[in-house]
């Protein structure tokens, strides 16, 4: 079964901002839109992201958008219908059996939703997230039993070939969600549990509520026995030196200090509890260590907000080596490379890592959190 993700992103948006749409303002350090394209395109499930924008607009933030193989760029229309429409219409050939449609205003979509969408999916021809509401709901002047009400969400995933039927069918029809074709011609749609934070950006008052994110911070250490006949990583850079770290993976202790310092930030355990020491992570690479803790935050919708990293080692010097392991780690972690501070520091000869018989790292990591 082969699922792909339309996510709209032509809108305008002048109930946020006559200036900027809102699918690009920056929050937190990055671009609204691509909080929504870096969830899609990390799901294995998802072989297509096609994101549908009105390109005048696009252009002016191209360089700010997320890269992805996975993506294809669709020129928006002039109502979310007409651009959902194009999208269909584009892609009706490539022989997809789902879509998911998801708007970009909707930037704090979880990993789960999306997983259960897709899941659900597979049985259903319409699978919409819905959360109740708590308010007392009142409808020409009578009171409406507030449990029999839903507030629909996105994404929402159908067989494509009816959705398309159903575009194709009301195209001269106004409608502001998709899942209402279904419900017109009386075909079953399955409603699954939303996610209270999954809520869509139509106002600054929206955003500037769900900026009252609560930050941790955690800290990491590591040290390793330097050796002849190992290699040197430090950050996932190889650094030419005669000795290298002796560990039970690549001995990185940057990158393993870097972990412990990411769990700590949410009491989620420690890289040896995660990762024993046996035969099935012998000789990993500790990249390989960090996605998947990066998965792990990412399911639990926690955001790397900065990285301070303090190496002490004496030898070799790192002044040439700092920049490019802050550009490895903003690539892995996916923040900008001015959120991650790389420093070194010598022992000034004293103990062990004086002597060039060991190295240590320790990091200090904060990440956002709903």
């Amino acid at each position: 079964m082969k699922f792909c993700v339309a996510i709209l992103a032509g809108g305008k948006g002048k109930r946020y901002s006559n200036i900027i749409p809102k699918q690009y303002i920056e929050f937190n350090n990055d671009l609204i839109i691509n909080y929504s394209i870096k969830k899609f395109c990390d799901l294995n499930e998802i072989e297509k992201v096609f994101i549908a924008v009105n390109f005048t607009d696009f252009n002016k933030f191209k360089k700010k958008i997320y890269k992805n193989k996975k993506i294809v760029f669709i020129n928006s229309g002039l109502e979310r219908k007409d651009t959902v429409y194009n999208v269909l219409y584009k892609i009706r050939n490539y022989n997809f059996n789902k879509i998911l449609i998801h708007d970009a205003a909707r930037p704090f979509i979880s990993t789960e939703l999306i997983k259960k969408v897709i899941s659900y999916s597979k049985k259903n021809d319409a699978v919409i997230p819905c959360i109740n509401t708590y308010n007392t709901v009142i409808f020409n002047n009578e009171i409406v039993n507030r449990k029999k009400i839903f507030l629909a969400q996105t994404p929402q995933a159908f067989t494509f070939e009816k959705i398309f039927y159903l575009h194709n069918k009301y195209r001269n029809v106004y409608f502001s969600d998709d899942s209402s074709l279904f419900y017109k011609e009386n075909m079953p749609v399955k409603k699954i549990t939303g996610n209270k934070s999954n809520i869509k950006i139509t106002s600054k008052d929206d955003l500037n509520n769900f900026s009252l994110l609560k930050i941790n911070y955690g800290i990491g250490y590591d040290i390793h026995r330097l050796a002849k006949n190992y290699k040197l990583y430090l950050g996932g850079v190889k650094i030419p030196f005669h000795l290298g770290t002796v560990g039970h993976s690549d001995g990185d202790p940057v990158i393993h200090s870097l972990i412990d310092s990411l769990l700590g930030t949410k009491a989620l355990g420690d890289i040896g509890s995660l990762f024993p020491n046996d035969q099935k992570y012998k000789k990993k690479k500790s990249t390989f260590f960090l996605k998947k803790v990066l998965i792990l935050l990412n399911n639990e919708n926690i955001k790397i907000n900065n990285i301070d990293i303090n190496i002490i080692i004496e030898k070799p010097n790192l002044s040439k080596f700092k920049k490019l392991i802050a550009n490895n780690l903003s690539r892995i972690c996916k923040i900008p490379k001015n959120k991650i501070s790389v420093k070194a520091k010598t022992a000034d000869r004293l103990g062990n890592i004086g002597k060039s018989k060991s190295v240590a790292c320790e990091v200090i990591s904060s990440v956002t959190y709903q």
